[in-house]
């Protein structure tokens, strides 16, 4: 009897003790960024090169590392994938370039589409060409080549339609 009496108390601490353990407060994770849902979008800036009646933007923007290497195989006139280094709902400077076949599904949330302009790489930039939307031509139609534009992107693009959002002059931030 003694002995079902210990065995019993010692059944009973273990599950009281796994309980209290189940119960106690969990420490602090660590704090998580958001992650961006498809449909989003980001900003990036570029200079502006041209911009055509038929809404096709020419832009030279910054790029990073052996980007100058992933560009010289392509040739101008053809489709990449540029990959903007990003955080959230901002862009940097192009980080990859690769080959886009039409309808390709983008996984990268700072993943664009477009035509490339020029294999040169000028002073840690390229040049490369993509279609707005008719409203966005109107608000910068009449810039100069060489002023800055502001581009605002879709995280995720279904395709070469819905890529871009809007295009506006840059303008400084006062704070």
């Amino acid at each position: 009897m003694f002995r079902h009496s210990i065995a019993l108390a010692a059944c009973v601490l273990s599950v009281g003790a796994g309980l209290a353990v189940a119960q106690a407060p969990k420490p602090a994770q660590p704090a998580q960024t958001a992650q961006p849902r498809s449909g989003e979008t980001y900003l990036w800036h570029g200079e502006l090169v041209s911009v055509d009646a038929k809404g096709i933007l020419t832009v030279r923007a910054r790029v990073l590392g052996d980007v100058a290497t992933e560009v010289g195989r392509f040739n101008a006139g053809d489709r990449v994938l540029l990959t903007w280094s990003g955080l959230d709902i901002h862009a940097g400077a192009v980080r990859r370039v690769t080959k886009y076949e039409p309808g390709q599904q983008i996984l990268d949330f700072f993943a664009l589409p477009v035509e490339l302009a020029s294999r040169d790489i000028q002073n840690d930039t390229m040049s490369f060409r993509v279609r707005v939307p008719e409203a966005a031509v109107g608000a910068i139609k009449g810039m100069k080549p060489g002023g800055w534009v502001t581009v605002t992107t879709r995280h995720r693009p279904k395709g070469d339609a819905d890529v871009i959002v809007a295009v506006t002059g840059y303008v400084k931030s006062q704070t």
